[in-house]
Protein backbone atom coordinates (compact mmCIF):
# COMPACT_ATOMS: atom_id res chain seq x y z
CA UNK A 1 0.00 0.00 0.00
CA UNK A 2 1.16 3.38 -0.72
CA UNK A 3 1.53 5.62 2.95
CA UNK A 4 1.26 8.98 2.94
CA UNK A 5 4.77 10.30 4.17
CA UNK A 6 3.20 13.19 6.50
CA UNK A 7 0.00 13.77 8.21
CA UNK A 8 -1.13 16.44 5.87
CA UNK A 9 -1.51 13.87 3.61
CA UNK A 10 -2.80 11.56 5.39
CA UNK A 11 -5.59 14.14 6.63
CA UNK A 12 -5.85 14.91 2.66
CA UNK A 13 -6.24 11.54 1.82
CA UNK A 14 -9.40 11.37 3.97
CA UNK A 15 -10.78 14.22 2.50
CA UNK A 16 -10.28 16.11 6.07
CA UNK A 17 -9.28 19.93 6.16
CA UNK A 18 -8.14 21.71 9.37
CA UNK A 19 -7.32 24.79 10.34
CA UNK A 20 -4.25 23.50 12.31
CA UNK A 21 -1.97 20.59 12.38
CA UNK A 22 -0.17 21.41 15.52
CA UNK A 23 0.27 18.07 17.92
CA UNK A 24 -2.20 17.30 20.34
CA UNK A 25 -4.60 19.68 18.31
CA UNK A 26 -8.58 18.74 18.40
CA UNK A 27 -11.24 20.14 16.23
CA UNK A 28 -14.35 20.52 14.75
CA UNK A 29 -14.83 20.00 11.16
CA UNK A 30 -17.54 18.79 8.36
CA UNK A 31 -17.72 15.45 7.83
CA UNK A 32 -16.66 14.70 4.57
CA UNK A 33 -18.70 11.41 4.30
CA UNK A 34 -21.99 12.63 5.74
CA UNK A 35 -21.83 16.37 4.96
CA UNK A 36 -23.33 16.75 8.34
CA UNK A 37 -26.56 16.46 7.08
CA UNK A 38 -28.86 19.18 6.09
CA UNK A 39 -27.72 21.46 8.75
CA UNK A 40 -23.71 21.17 7.53
CA UNK A 41 -23.03 20.53 11.36
CA UNK A 42 -19.25 20.15 12.40
CA UNK A 43 -20.05 16.65 13.19
CA UNK A 44 -16.61 15.40 12.67
CA UNK A 45 -13.60 15.20 15.74
CA UNK A 46 -10.75 15.27 14.51
CA UNK A 47 -7.20 14.85 17.08
CA UNK A 48 -3.63 15.08 16.02
CA UNK A 49 -1.59 12.73 17.76
CA UNK A 50 1.10 14.24 20.77
CA UNK A 51 3.98 13.90 18.80
CA UNK A 52 2.10 14.99 15.40
CA UNK A 53 2.30 11.59 13.68
CA UNK A 54 -0.78 10.84 13.22
CA UNK A 55 -4.54 11.81 13.89
CA UNK A 56 -7.79 10.25 14.77
CA UNK A 57 -11.06 10.93 14.50
CA UNK A 58 -15.06 10.31 14.48
CA UNK A 59 -18.37 11.44 13.34
CA UNK A 60 -20.79 12.24 16.28
CA UNK A 61 -24.00 12.33 13.60
CA UNK A 62 -25.93 8.87 14.81
CA UNK A 63 -26.93 8.17 10.93
CA UNK A 64 -23.18 8.04 10.06
CA UNK A 65 -20.75 7.16 12.46
CA UNK A 66 -17.60 6.85 10.73
CA UNK A 67 -14.03 6.13 12.34
CA UNK A 68 -10.95 6.11 12.11
CA UNK A 69 -7.14 7.36 12.35
CA UNK A 70 -3.79 6.88 10.64
CA UNK A 71 0.06 7.49 11.35
CA UNK A 72 3.00 8.36 9.24
CA UNK A 73 4.88 5.41 7.41
CA UNK A 74 2.60 2.64 9.05
CA UNK A 75 1.53 -0.07 6.90
CA UNK A 76 -2.17 0.45 6.66
CA UNK A 77 -4.35 3.18 7.06
CA UNK A 78 -7.02 2.42 9.84
CA UNK A 79 -9.47 4.68 8.43
CA UNK A 80 -12.33 2.91 7.39
CA UNK A 81 -15.67 3.69 5.05
CA UNK A 82 -18.66 4.45 7.07
CA UNK A 83 -20.42 1.89 8.99
CA UNK A 84 -24.26 2.66 9.17
CA UNK A 85 -25.23 1.36 12.09
CA UNK A 86 -28.43 -1.03 11.69
CA UNK A 87 -31.34 0.28 13.09
CA UNK A 88 -32.60 -2.40 16.37
CA UNK A 89 -35.51 -3.86 16.04
CA UNK A 90 -35.51 -5.64 19.76
CA UNK A 91 -36.94 -8.63 19.86
CA UNK A 92 -40.43 -8.96 22.25
CA UNK A 93 -39.61 -9.81 26.03
CA UNK A 94 -39.76 -13.38 27.52
CA UNK A 95 -40.83 -13.31 31.01
CA UNK A 96 -38.56 -13.49 33.75
CA UNK A 97 -40.60 -17.53 34.49
CA UNK A 98 -39.93 -18.35 30.58
CA UNK A 99 -35.99 -17.10 30.83
CA UNK A 100 -36.03 -19.01 34.25
CA UNK A 101 -37.10 -22.44 32.46
CA UNK A 102 -34.14 -25.09 32.23
CA UNK A 103 -35.81 -28.33 32.24
CA UNK A 104 -33.44 -31.30 32.84
CA UNK A 105 -34.05 -32.47 29.34
CA UNK A 106 -31.81 -29.00 27.96
CA UNK A 107 -29.04 -30.60 30.27
CA UNK A 108 -29.20 -33.92 29.21
CA UNK A 109 -29.39 -32.67 25.42
CA UNK A 110 -26.25 -30.34 25.93
CA UNK A 111 -24.55 -33.29 28.27
CA UNK A 112 -24.91 -35.78 25.59
CA UNK A 113 -22.33 -33.22 23.87
CA UNK A 114 -20.14 -33.06 26.51
CA UNK A 115 -20.85 -29.49 26.91
CA UNK A 116 -21.84 -29.05 30.46
CA UNK A 117 -24.28 -27.06 32.87
CA UNK A 118 -22.04 -24.06 33.61
CA UNK A 119 -21.76 -23.40 29.72
CA UNK A 120 -25.03 -23.79 29.06
CA UNK A 121 -25.92 -21.14 31.90
CA UNK A 122 -23.06 -18.74 30.65
CA UNK A 123 -24.87 -18.88 27.32
CA UNK A 124 -28.27 -17.85 28.97
CA UNK A 125 -29.62 -20.73 27.34
CA UNK A 126 -33.59 -22.15 28.17
CA UNK A 127 -36.37 -23.65 26.88
CA UNK A 128 -40.19 -22.09 26.01
CA UNK A 129 -43.38 -24.01 24.22
CA UNK A 130 -42.84 -22.73 20.61
CA UNK A 131 -45.17 -23.15 17.34
CA UNK A 132 -43.12 -24.29 14.28
CA UNK A 133 -44.54 -25.51 10.79
CA UNK A 134 -45.78 -28.44 10.27
CA UNK A 135 -45.18 -31.24 10.81
CA UNK A 136 -43.52 -30.18 13.96
CA UNK A 137 -46.19 -27.80 15.62
CA UNK A 138 -46.28 -26.68 19.00
CA UNK A 139 -42.84 -28.04 20.56
CA UNK A 140 -40.76 -27.62 23.17
CA UNK A 141 -37.49 -25.53 22.07
CA UNK A 142 -34.00 -24.34 23.17
CA UNK A 143 -33.73 -20.42 23.10
CA UNK A 144 -30.51 -19.25 22.15
CA UNK A 145 -30.23 -15.80 22.72
CA UNK A 146 -27.91 -13.09 20.26
CA UNK A 147 -26.40 -11.00 22.90
CA UNK A 148 -24.73 -7.56 21.30
CA UNK A 149 -23.91 -4.75 23.30
CA UNK A 150 -25.42 -6.09 26.44
CA UNK A 151 -28.41 -6.96 24.82
CA UNK A 152 -30.97 -9.60 23.31
CA UNK A 153 -30.95 -8.50 19.36
CA UNK A 154 -32.06 -11.60 18.73
CA UNK A 155 -33.34 -15.27 19.53
CA UNK A 156 -32.85 -18.70 17.35
CA UNK A 157 -35.06 -21.59 18.18
CA UNK A 158 -34.07 -25.62 17.51
CA UNK A 159 -37.25 -27.78 18.46
CA UNK A 160 -36.86 -30.45 20.67
CA UNK A 161 -36.06 -33.19 20.01
CA UNK A 162 -36.01 -32.83 16.32
CA UNK A 163 -33.20 -30.43 14.63
CA UNK A 164 -35.27 -28.28 12.31
CA UNK A 165 -36.60 -25.93 11.28
CA UNK A 166 -35.18 -23.83 13.27
CA UNK A 167 -36.56 -20.06 13.92
CA UNK A 168 -36.01 -16.81 14.97
CA UNK A 169 -36.89 -13.32 15.64
CA UNK A 170 -38.98 -11.20 12.91
CA UNK A 171 -36.77 -8.20 11.64
CA UNK A 172 -34.05 -8.78 14.17
CA UNK A 173 -30.68 -7.31 13.58
CA UNK A 174 -28.12 -9.54 11.86
CA UNK A 175 -25.25 -10.74 14.88
CA UNK A 176 -22.98 -12.98 15.11
CA UNK A 177 -23.69 -15.26 17.99
CA UNK A 178 -21.39 -14.63 21.53
CA UNK A 179 -20.19 -11.33 19.30
CA UNK A 180 -19.71 -9.14 22.86
CA UNK A 181 -17.22 -11.66 24.45
CA UNK A 182 -14.99 -10.72 21.08
CA UNK A 183 -14.69 -6.51 22.98
CA UNK A 184 -14.06 -3.64 20.42
CA UNK A 185 -10.29 -5.00 19.65
CA UNK A 186 -9.92 -8.76 19.09
CA UNK A 187 -6.66 -10.11 18.02
CA UNK A 188 -8.07 -13.61 16.99
CA UNK A 189 -11.49 -14.49 16.33
CA UNK A 190 -12.63 -18.26 15.56
CA UNK A 191 -15.59 -18.66 13.17
CA UNK A 192 -17.64 -22.03 13.55
CA UNK A 193 -20.37 -23.12 12.27
CA UNK A 194 -23.47 -23.24 14.75
CA UNK A 195 -24.22 -22.21 18.31
CA UNK A 196 -23.38 -25.71 19.60
CA UNK A 197 -19.86 -25.44 18.02
CA UNK A 198 -19.48 -21.85 19.90
CA UNK A 199 -20.78 -23.69 23.54
CA UNK A 200 -18.29 -26.36 22.13
CA UNK A 201 -15.04 -24.11 21.94
CA UNK A 202 -16.44 -22.26 25.47
CA UNK A 203 -16.35 -25.93 26.85
CA UNK A 204 -12.50 -26.28 25.66
CA UNK A 205 -11.47 -22.72 27.30
CA UNK A 206 -11.85 -20.73 23.57
CA UNK A 207 -14.27 -17.72 24.45
CA UNK A 208 -13.58 -15.49 21.13
CA UNK A 209 -16.06 -18.24 18.87
CA UNK A 210 -18.69 -16.62 16.79
CA UNK A 211 -20.91 -17.99 14.34
CA UNK A 212 -23.93 -16.50 11.64
CA UNK A 213 -26.99 -17.35 12.34
CA UNK A 214 -28.03 -19.32 9.33
CA UNK A 215 -25.25 -21.66 9.30
CA UNK A 216 -23.42 -22.48 5.87
CA UNK A 217 -24.71 -22.11 2.03
CA UNK A 218 -24.88 -25.05 -0.39
CA UNK A 219 -22.19 -23.58 -2.89
CA UNK A 220 -19.46 -21.40 -2.53
CA UNK A 221 -21.54 -18.65 -5.47
CA UNK A 222 -24.47 -18.18 -2.88
CA UNK A 223 -23.37 -14.94 -2.07
CA UNK A 224 -26.96 -14.44 0.35
CA UNK A 225 -27.06 -10.62 2.24
CA UNK A 226 -29.32 -11.94 4.63
CA UNK A 227 -26.58 -15.09 5.63
CA UNK A 228 -23.49 -12.96 5.78
CA UNK A 229 -24.99 -9.33 6.71
CA UNK A 230 -23.88 -10.18 10.31
CA UNK A 231 -20.51 -9.33 8.82
CA UNK A 232 -21.40 -5.84 7.82
CA UNK A 233 -22.79 -5.08 11.51
CA UNK A 234 -19.76 -6.31 13.11
CA UNK A 235 -17.65 -4.65 10.26
CA UNK A 236 -16.13 -1.71 12.48
CA UNK A 237 -14.69 -4.70 15.09
CA UNK A 238 -14.27 -7.52 12.35
CA UNK A 239 -12.09 -4.88 10.56
CA UNK A 240 -9.19 -4.68 13.44
CA UNK A 241 -8.89 -8.42 13.79
CA UNK A 242 -5.79 -9.96 12.87
CA UNK A 243 -6.26 -13.72 12.80
CA UNK A 244 -9.52 -15.25 12.01
CA UNK A 245 -9.50 -19.10 12.70
CA UNK A 246 -12.22 -21.01 10.15
CA UNK A 247 -12.91 -23.99 12.39
CA UNK A 248 -16.32 -25.11 10.46
CA UNK A 249 -17.73 -28.22 9.50
CA UNK A 250 -15.81 -30.27 7.32
CA UNK A 251 -18.83 -31.34 4.81
CA UNK A 252 -18.92 -29.41 1.31
CA UNK A 253 -21.21 -26.67 2.87
CA UNK A 254 -19.05 -26.55 5.78
CA UNK A 255 -16.37 -25.96 2.83
CA UNK A 256 -18.20 -23.11 1.00
CA UNK A 257 -19.04 -20.93 3.89
CA UNK A 258 -15.70 -21.56 4.72
CA UNK A 259 -14.18 -20.15 1.01
CA UNK A 260 -16.77 -17.26 1.25
CA UNK A 261 -15.57 -16.16 4.82
CA UNK A 262 -12.22 -16.28 3.30
CA UNK A 263 -12.90 -14.32 0.59
CA UNK A 264 -14.81 -11.09 2.78
CA UNK A 265 -12.53 -11.36 5.57
CA UNK A 266 -9.25 -11.50 3.66
CA UNK A 267 -7.71 -14.97 2.76
CA UNK A 268 -4.41 -13.09 4.44
CA UNK A 269 -5.86 -12.94 7.56
CA UNK A 270 -7.23 -16.41 7.46
CA UNK A 271 -6.35 -20.12 9.22
CA UNK A 272 -7.84 -22.67 8.37
CA UNK A 273 -8.67 -25.87 11.19
CA UNK A 274 -8.48 -29.61 9.85
CA UNK A 275 -10.46 -31.59 12.48
CA UNK A 276 -9.14 -35.17 13.05
CA UNK A 277 -10.63 -38.57 10.56
CA UNK A 278 -14.11 -39.64 11.18
CA UNK A 279 -15.21 -36.20 13.09
CA UNK A 280 -16.84 -33.68 10.72
CA UNK A 281 -16.70 -30.37 12.99
CA UNK A 282 -15.90 -29.14 16.89
CA UNK A 283 -19.03 -30.89 18.29
CA UNK A 284 -17.83 -34.50 16.76
CA UNK A 285 -13.99 -34.25 17.78
CA UNK A 286 -15.07 -33.21 21.56
CA UNK A 287 -17.13 -36.04 22.18
CA UNK A 288 -14.78 -38.53 20.67
CA UNK A 289 -11.72 -37.19 21.83
CA UNK A 290 -12.44 -34.87 24.39
CA UNK A 291 -11.32 -31.08 24.54
CA UNK A 292 -7.86 -31.41 23.97
CA UNK A 293 -8.24 -32.36 20.91
CA UNK A 294 -10.15 -29.42 19.92
CA UNK A 295 -7.40 -27.46 21.38
CA UNK A 296 -4.88 -29.30 19.92
CA UNK A 297 -6.80 -28.91 16.68
CA UNK A 298 -7.24 -24.83 16.83
CA UNK A 299 -3.47 -24.81 17.95
CA UNK A 300 -2.62 -26.71 14.22
CA UNK A 301 -4.07 -24.33 12.50
CA UNK A 302 -2.34 -23.24 9.04
CA UNK A 303 -2.74 -20.08 7.28
CA UNK A 304 -4.73 -19.84 4.13
CA UNK A 305 -2.59 -20.74 1.40
CA UNK A 306 -1.76 -17.56 -0.69
CA UNK A 307 1.49 -16.37 -0.26
CA UNK A 308 4.97 -17.61 0.37
CA UNK A 309 6.42 -20.84 -0.19
CA UNK A 310 4.69 -23.93 -0.23
CA UNK A 311 5.87 -27.40 -0.38
CA UNK A 312 4.40 -29.82 -3.06
CA UNK A 313 3.41 -32.38 -0.36
CA UNK A 314 2.02 -36.23 -0.92
CA UNK A 315 -1.43 -35.74 -2.05
CA UNK A 316 -1.10 -31.62 -2.91
CA UNK A 317 -1.95 -32.21 -6.75
CA UNK A 318 -4.50 -35.05 -6.13
CA UNK A 319 -6.48 -33.25 -4.16
CA UNK A 320 -6.34 -29.99 -6.54
CA UNK A 321 -7.41 -32.16 -8.68
CA UNK A 322 -10.97 -33.65 -6.64
CA UNK A 323 -11.75 -30.10 -6.43
CA UNK A 324 -13.72 -28.32 -9.21
CA UNK A 325 -11.78 -26.86 -12.42
CA UNK A 326 -11.70 -23.03 -12.13
CA UNK A 327 -14.60 -21.51 -12.63
CA UNK A 328 -15.13 -19.15 -16.20
CA UNK A 329 -18.36 -17.32 -16.63
CA UNK A 330 -19.96 -16.33 -20.08
CA UNK A 331 -19.95 -13.26 -21.61
CA UNK A 332 -23.72 -12.98 -22.39
CA UNK A 333 -22.98 -12.82 -26.53
CA UNK A 334 -22.47 -15.82 -28.74
CA UNK A 335 -19.41 -14.50 -30.54
CA UNK A 336 -17.06 -13.55 -27.55
CA UNK A 337 -18.00 -16.35 -25.53
CA UNK A 338 -16.62 -18.04 -28.85
CA UNK A 339 -13.43 -16.64 -28.32
CA UNK A 340 -13.48 -15.99 -24.68
CA UNK A 341 -14.16 -16.91 -20.83
CA UNK A 342 -14.16 -14.47 -17.79
CA UNK A 343 -12.14 -15.85 -14.88
CA UNK A 344 -13.99 -15.66 -11.36
CA UNK A 345 -10.82 -16.14 -9.00
CA UNK A 346 -9.90 -12.57 -8.84
CA UNK A 347 -7.53 -11.50 -11.49
CA UNK A 348 -6.49 -8.19 -12.66
CA UNK A 349 -8.95 -7.27 -16.63
CA UNK A 350 -7.57 -4.47 -18.34
CA UNK A 351 -9.72 -2.88 -21.15
CA UNK A 352 -8.55 -0.45 -23.60
CA UNK A 353 -10.28 1.50 -26.78
CA UNK A 354 -9.96 5.12 -28.13
CA UNK A 355 -12.83 7.43 -26.91
CA UNK A 356 -16.10 6.72 -28.47
CA UNK A 357 -15.40 3.17 -28.45
CA UNK A 358 -17.70 1.55 -26.10
CA UNK A 359 -15.71 0.38 -23.47
CA UNK A 360 -18.02 1.26 -20.56
CA UNK A 361 -20.93 0.52 -22.40
CA UNK A 362 -19.25 -3.45 -23.17
CA UNK A 363 -18.17 -3.68 -19.61
CA UNK A 364 -21.52 -2.23 -18.19
CA UNK A 365 -23.23 -5.00 -20.38
CA UNK A 366 -20.74 -7.98 -18.90
CA UNK A 367 -22.14 -6.10 -15.68
CA UNK A 368 -25.58 -7.17 -16.19
CA UNK A 369 -25.12 -10.40 -17.46
CA UNK A 370 -22.68 -11.80 -15.26
CA UNK A 371 -25.09 -10.38 -12.50
CA UNK A 372 -27.55 -12.08 -13.50
CA UNK A 373 -26.12 -15.05 -15.04
CA UNK A 374 -23.47 -15.89 -12.56
CA UNK A 375 -24.39 -14.13 -9.40
CA UNK A 376 -21.92 -11.83 -9.22
CA UNK A 377 -21.83 -8.51 -7.24
CA UNK A 378 -20.18 -5.69 -8.70
CA UNK A 379 -18.79 -2.37 -7.08
CA UNK A 380 -18.48 0.37 -9.73
CA UNK A 381 -16.02 3.67 -9.24
CA UNK A 382 -17.05 5.91 -12.83
CA UNK A 383 -16.85 9.67 -11.54
CA UNK A 384 -17.59 10.44 -15.47
CA UNK A 385 -20.80 9.67 -15.22
CA UNK A 386 -21.96 11.78 -12.91
CA UNK A 387 -24.32 12.11 -11.10
CA UNK A 388 -24.22 8.10 -11.07
CA UNK A 389 -27.50 7.57 -11.01
CA UNK A 390 -27.45 8.01 -14.62
CA UNK A 391 -24.64 4.78 -14.73
CA UNK A 392 -27.36 2.98 -12.81
CA UNK A 393 -30.37 4.23 -15.32
CA UNK A 394 -28.04 2.65 -18.15
CA UNK A 395 -27.73 -0.57 -15.97
CA UNK A 396 -31.34 -0.55 -16.37
CA UNK A 397 -31.56 0.06 -19.66
CA UNK A 398 -29.46 -3.25 -20.51
CA UNK A 399 -31.41 -4.91 -17.83
CA UNK A 400 -34.81 -3.95 -19.70
CA UNK A 401 -33.88 -3.89 -22.85
CA UNK A 402 -35.59 -0.42 -23.74
CA UNK A 403 -34.47 3.15 -23.55
CA UNK A 404 -35.14 4.76 -20.03
CA UNK A 405 -35.70 8.14 -20.99
CA UNK A 406 -39.27 8.48 -23.07
CA UNK A 407 -38.15 9.11 -26.59
CA UNK A 408 -40.50 9.87 -29.51
CA UNK A 409 -41.99 7.01 -31.41
CA UNK A 410 -40.26 4.83 -29.62
CA UNK A 411 -41.16 2.57 -25.91
CA UNK A 412 -39.17 3.30 -23.37
CA UNK A 413 -39.42 1.64 -19.76
CA UNK A 414 -42.44 1.96 -17.66
CA UNK A 415 -42.34 3.15 -14.00
CA UNK A 416 -43.05 -0.68 -12.80
CA UNK A 417 -40.24 -1.95 -14.92
CA UNK A 418 -38.03 0.93 -13.32
CA UNK A 419 -39.00 -0.18 -10.12
CA UNK A 420 -37.99 -3.60 -10.62
CA UNK A 421 -34.91 -2.72 -12.47
CA UNK A 422 -34.56 -0.96 -9.11
CA UNK A 423 -34.80 -3.81 -6.90
CA UNK A 424 -32.73 -5.90 -9.04
CA UNK A 425 -30.08 -3.35 -9.33
CA UNK A 426 -29.82 -2.96 -5.77
CA UNK A 427 -28.90 -6.14 -4.64
CA UNK A 428 -26.11 -6.70 -7.27
CA UNK A 429 -24.26 -3.00 -7.79
CA UNK A 430 -22.70 -0.54 -5.14
CA UNK A 431 -21.89 2.57 -6.15
CA UNK A 432 -18.62 4.03 -5.26
CA UNK A 433 -19.05 7.82 -5.55
CA UNK A 434 -16.55 10.66 -4.21
CA UNK A 435 -18.36 13.73 -2.85
CA UNK A 436 -15.51 15.65 -2.47
CA UNK A 437 -16.00 18.57 -4.42
CA UNK A 438 -13.42 18.66 -7.32
CA UNK A 439 -10.50 16.65 -5.64
CA UNK A 440 -10.55 13.15 -6.94
CA UNK A 441 -10.20 10.23 -4.73
CA UNK A 442 -6.86 8.35 -4.33
CA UNK A 443 -6.51 4.70 -4.81
CA UNK A 444 -6.42 4.02 -1.58
CA UNK A 445 -9.67 5.68 -0.90
CA UNK A 446 -10.94 3.55 -3.44
CA UNK A 447 -8.97 -0.05 -2.13
CA UNK A 448 -10.38 1.00 1.39
CA UNK A 449 -14.59 1.14 0.32
CA UNK A 450 -14.01 -1.71 -1.94
CA UNK A 451 -13.07 -3.78 1.08
CA UNK A 452 -16.45 -2.72 2.80
CA UNK A 453 -18.28 -3.37 -0.31
CA UNK A 454 -16.57 -6.88 -0.36
CA UNK A 455 -17.34 -7.57 3.42
CA UNK A 456 -21.08 -5.72 3.57
CA UNK A 457 -22.02 -6.41 0.16
CA UNK A 458 -20.52 -9.53 -1.04
CA UNK A 459 -18.45 -7.54 -3.83
CA UNK A 460 -17.03 -10.21 -6.47
CA UNK A 461 -16.14 -7.45 -8.91
CA UNK A 462 -14.68 -3.71 -9.14
CA UNK A 463 -14.70 -1.14 -11.91
CA UNK A 464 -12.70 1.23 -12.18
CA UNK A 465 -14.09 3.36 -14.63
CA UNK A 466 -11.30 5.14 -16.20
CA UNK A 467 -8.05 4.97 -14.36
CA UNK A 468 -6.76 8.57 -15.39
CA UNK A 469 -9.89 9.93 -13.11
CA UNK A 470 -8.39 9.01 -9.99
CA UNK A 471 -5.68 11.38 -8.01
CA UNK A 472 -2.97 9.63 -9.00
CA UNK A 473 -0.17 11.09 -5.60
CA UNK A 474 2.72 9.21 -6.39
CA UNK A 475 6.00 11.96 -5.38
CA UNK A 476 8.60 13.56 -6.57
CA UNK A 477 11.31 10.76 -6.92
CA UNK A 478 8.47 7.78 -8.01
CA UNK A 479 8.70 8.00 -11.86
CA UNK A 480 5.25 6.93 -13.86
CA UNK A 481 6.38 3.96 -14.19
CA UNK A 482 7.13 2.61 -11.01
CA UNK A 483 4.08 4.41 -9.60
CA UNK A 484 1.58 2.30 -12.30
CA UNK A 485 3.59 -0.96 -11.36
CA UNK A 486 2.96 -0.97 -7.79
CA UNK A 487 -0.26 0.35 -8.18
CA UNK A 488 -1.61 -2.65 -10.19
CA UNK A 489 0.35 -4.71 -7.87
CA UNK A 490 -1.41 -3.32 -4.81
CA UNK A 491 -4.74 -3.96 -6.72
CA UNK A 492 -3.63 -7.56 -7.52
CA UNK A 493 -2.80 -8.35 -4.20
CA UNK A 494 -6.68 -7.13 -3.37
CA UNK A 495 -8.52 -9.31 -5.73
CA UNK A 496 -6.68 -12.26 -4.97
CA UNK A 497 -6.99 -12.02 -1.42
CA UNK A 498 -10.82 -11.86 -1.76
CA UNK A 499 -11.55 -13.36 -4.72
CA UNK A 500 -12.64 -9.94 -6.42
CA UNK A 501 -11.85 -9.10 -10.58
CA UNK A 502 -10.57 -5.75 -10.81
CA UNK A 503 -11.66 -4.63 -14.40
CA UNK A 504 -9.52 -1.11 -14.91
CA UNK A 505 -11.05 1.07 -18.31
CA UNK A 506 -7.56 2.74 -19.10
CA UNK A 507 -7.22 5.12 -22.05
CA UNK A 508 -4.64 4.75 -24.67
CA UNK A 509 -2.44 7.44 -25.23
CA UNK A 510 -3.36 10.38 -28.23
CA UNK A 511 -3.42 8.39 -31.51
CA UNK A 512 -1.17 9.61 -34.30
CA UNK A 513 -3.22 11.39 -37.30
CA UNK A 514 -4.08 9.12 -40.22
CA UNK A 515 -3.75 10.05 -43.76
CA UNK A 516 -6.93 10.66 -45.76
CA UNK A 517 -8.67 7.01 -46.80
CA UNK A 518 -6.51 5.45 -43.77
CA UNK A 519 -8.38 2.84 -41.00
CA UNK A 520 -7.20 3.01 -37.55
CA UNK A 521 -6.00 -0.27 -35.98
CA UNK A 522 -7.57 -1.55 -32.53
CA UNK A 523 -5.20 -0.23 -29.71
CA UNK A 524 -3.26 -2.66 -27.82
CA UNK A 525 -1.55 -3.19 -24.39
CA UNK A 526 1.53 -1.10 -25.05
CA UNK A 527 -0.85 1.71 -26.44
CA UNK A 528 -2.31 2.32 -23.00
CA UNK A 529 -1.04 5.64 -21.19
CA UNK A 530 1.53 5.54 -19.17
CA UNK A 531 3.53 1.99 -18.62
CA UNK A 532 4.07 -1.09 -20.09
CA UNK A 533 3.03 -2.54 -17.07
CA UNK A 534 -0.55 -2.27 -18.34
CA UNK A 535 1.15 -5.50 -20.30
CA UNK A 536 2.75 -7.40 -18.23
CA UNK A 537 0.46 -7.40 -14.91
CA UNK A 538 -2.86 -7.40 -16.83
CA UNK A 539 -4.18 -10.92 -16.21
CA UNK A 540 -6.97 -10.86 -19.12
CA UNK A 541 -6.56 -7.58 -21.51
CA UNK A 542 -9.25 -6.57 -23.92
CA UNK A 543 -10.10 -3.93 -26.48
CA UNK A 544 -13.19 -2.60 -27.46
CA UNK A 545 -12.45 -1.47 -31.17
CA UNK A 546 -15.58 -0.27 -33.40
CA UNK A 547 -14.90 -0.28 -37.32
CA UNK A 548 -18.03 0.81 -37.92
CA UNK A 549 -21.04 2.67 -36.46
CA UNK A 550 -23.09 0.23 -35.07
CA UNK A 551 -20.42 -2.48 -34.73
CA UNK A 552 -17.61 -3.14 -32.36
CA UNK A 553 -14.74 -5.69 -32.43
CA UNK A 554 -13.43 -7.32 -28.97
CA UNK A 555 -9.83 -7.91 -29.11
CA UNK A 556 -8.11 -10.36 -26.87
CA UNK A 557 -4.38 -9.51 -26.39
CA UNK A 558 -3.49 -10.93 -23.15
CA UNK A 559 -4.87 -14.23 -21.36
CA UNK A 560 -2.83 -15.49 -18.31
CA UNK A 561 -4.44 -19.07 -18.62
CA UNK A 562 -5.45 -21.21 -21.42
CA UNK A 563 -8.96 -21.52 -20.01
CA UNK A 564 -10.01 -17.92 -20.82
CA UNK A 565 -9.12 -17.84 -24.60
CA UNK A 566 -6.64 -17.37 -26.85
CA UNK A 567 -4.89 -13.99 -27.66
CA UNK A 568 -5.04 -12.37 -31.09
CA UNK A 569 -8.66 -13.98 -31.14
CA UNK A 570 -11.42 -11.21 -32.55
CA UNK A 571 -15.28 -11.18 -32.04
CA UNK A 572 -17.74 -8.85 -34.04
CA UNK A 573 -20.70 -7.65 -32.50
CA UNK A 574 -23.62 -5.61 -33.39
CA UNK A 575 -24.52 -3.11 -30.80
CA UNK A 576 -28.13 -1.10 -29.59
CA UNK A 577 -27.39 2.13 -28.57
CA UNK A 578 -30.81 2.40 -27.51
CA UNK A 579 -30.62 -0.16 -24.89
CA UNK A 580 -26.92 -1.18 -24.36
CA UNK A 581 -27.32 -4.58 -25.55
CA UNK A 582 -24.54 -6.51 -27.32
CA UNK A 583 -25.57 -9.37 -29.93
CA UNK A 584 -23.89 -11.46 -31.90
CA UNK A 585 -23.55 -10.17 -35.87
CA UNK A 586 -26.31 -12.27 -38.11
CA UNK A 587 -22.91 -13.19 -40.01
CA UNK A 588 -21.05 -15.07 -37.35
CA UNK A 589 -24.39 -17.37 -36.41
CA UNK A 590 -24.46 -18.11 -39.22
CA UNK A 591 -21.06 -19.01 -40.10
CA UNK A 592 -21.11 -21.00 -36.49
CA UNK A 593 -25.04 -22.33 -37.08
CA UNK A 594 -23.80 -26.34 -36.30
CA UNK A 595 -21.67 -24.76 -33.37
CA UNK A 596 -25.01 -22.45 -31.84
CA UNK A 597 -27.17 -25.66 -32.36
CA UNK A 598 -24.96 -27.76 -30.42
CA UNK A 599 -24.87 -24.61 -27.93
CA UNK A 600 -28.36 -24.25 -27.67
Amino acid sequence: MLVSDSLSGILADANIRLKRHSPGHTEQVVCPTCAGGKTREASLAVSIDQDGEGATWCCHRGTCGWRGGSRVHDDAPLHTAPQPQPKAKAPPPHSAQQIDSKPDWLYEFFGARKIGARTVNAFGLYAVKRSFPAPIGEAPAIVFPYVWRGEVANRKYRPHPAKSPQLQERDAVPTLFNVDALGDAPEEVVIVEGEPDVMTMFECGIHHAVTLKDGAPAQVSDRSDKRFAALGTHAEVLGNVKRFILAGDMDAPGLALREELARRLGRHRCWLVTWPPGCKDAGDTLKAHGPDAVAAAIKATEPYPIDGLQRIKPGTLLALRARPAPAVLTTGARATDAILKLPAEGRLITVTGFPGSGKTAWVRFLMVHTAGDHERRWAVFSPEMQPWEHFAAECAEVFCGKPFWPMRGLESMSSAEIAHAELWLGDRVTMIVCDAGDEAPTLDWIIERARAAVLRDGVTDLLIDPWNEIDHQRGDRVTETEYIGRSLQRLKAFGLRHGVNIWIIAHPAKPIQLKSGEKRAAPGPYDINGSAHWANKTDLGLTVHVPDAGRAEIHVWKTRFRRWGQRGSVATLDYDGLTGRYSTTVAEIAAAAPYWQDAG
